[in-house]
């Protein structure tokens, strides 16, 4: 079976791996190495990080097509919970869906060998999927947030490198009884590159759908939940006959050390700092860490600085 490990070899360090450079079972004793293991077709399928006390830290599977090309890379922690996931190549549901919404048909961007890049937060929850070309071109992403009951609440698509945002939906969830038997309802917004409505509905889910707790990855791997939410509108589920209230748009809060308080759209924390755009503008600002005293996601959740023992 290629997806069973036949033999493990060890080595000393990434580069000795990709080297080929392989160390005896005995020398790895006390020292942080690899532990990579192969299946019957000489391919490494699980990379462990181990360190010198013998502990797992990190986990790497990969998956294989029939021609043996790579086409998924995950990395898992301790408890074999995801930390990333990367899918290879342009036939991967989240990125045409993407490229469908945003290019044109002769787009000169190449996509075959593309990658698409899960972050999760708790091993489970999506947080963000990052598209991007075999030269490590990154020309999108989708951000997911959810509300604390674990449903998602509001997806953004980016076009990178801009960081604009180019297309949004909400999603608000409740409870109805029918005849005493609950059901669930999620209303659903969308709205265009500059925040205007562009379409909303009410779909009424039925019991068994609680793929809804979870965004509708379009992957074939473990993350493999349907599009739930555009099959059902495409197949006619039933739509609930009141209109849906338009939720408030809401901003990053930003408050800089000084104790002024900016609302922000925020893209991401790097090295050089926070990388944000104020409301009605295009530019890309970065500030400084020292600078900045907190700052807190549009649903509430603390970004920086991370809080001690929260969520990674």
């Amino acid at each position: 079976m290629t997806d069973e490990v036949s033999y493990v070899r060890y080595f000393d360090s990434d580069f000795n791996f990709k080297a080929d450079l392989s160390m005896l079972s005995s020398e790895r004793r006390g020292k942080n190495h690899l532990a990579v293991g192969y299946n019957e077709l000489t391919q490494p399928i699980k990379i462990e990080q181990i360190s010198q006390t013998g502990m797992t830290k990190k986990i790497e599977m990969l998956k294989y097509d029939l021609e043996g090309r790579l086409i998924e890379r995950g990395e898992y922690n301790e408890n074999m919970k995801y930390l990333s996931l990367t899918v290879y190549g342009d036939s991967e549901p989240w990125s045409q869906e993407y490229r469908t919404w945003r290019f044109k048909e002769n787009e000169p961007l190449a996509f075959v060998d593309q990658q698409t890049n899960f972050r999760f937060i708790d091993g489970e929850q999506i947080t963000k999927i990052l598209f991007q070309t075999i030269d490590g071109q990154k020309y999108g992403q989708i951000e997911l947030d959810y509300d604390y009951l674990g449903y998602l609440s509001e997806e953004r698509w980016r076009d990178l490198p801009s960081a604009r945002v180019i297309r949004k939906f909400k999603y608000k969830f409740d409870i109805i009884y029918h005849e005493e038997k609950p059901s669930t309802v999620v209303q659903i917004w969308e709205f265009g590159h500059d925040g205007e409505l562009i379409s909303n509905v009410a779909v009424d889910m039925a019991p068994a759908d609680q793929l809804y707790l979870r965004p509708p990855p379009r992957s074939n791997n473990i993350l493999d939940e349907v599009d739930i939410i555009a099959t059902e509108i495409k197949e006619g589920r039933v739509i609930v006959p009141y209109g849906a209230i338009i939720p408030r748009t809401e901003w990053d809060e930003l408050i800089l050390v000084n104790g002024e308080r900016l609302f922000i759209d925020f893209f991401e924390v790097s090295e050089s700092g926070i990388k944000f755009r104020m409301e009605g503008e295009d530019e890309i600002l970065t500030l400084p860490l020292h600078r900045v005293r907190s700052l807190t996601s549009r649903i509430g959740d603390v970004i920086y600085p991370k809080p001690i023992g929260g969520k990674k």
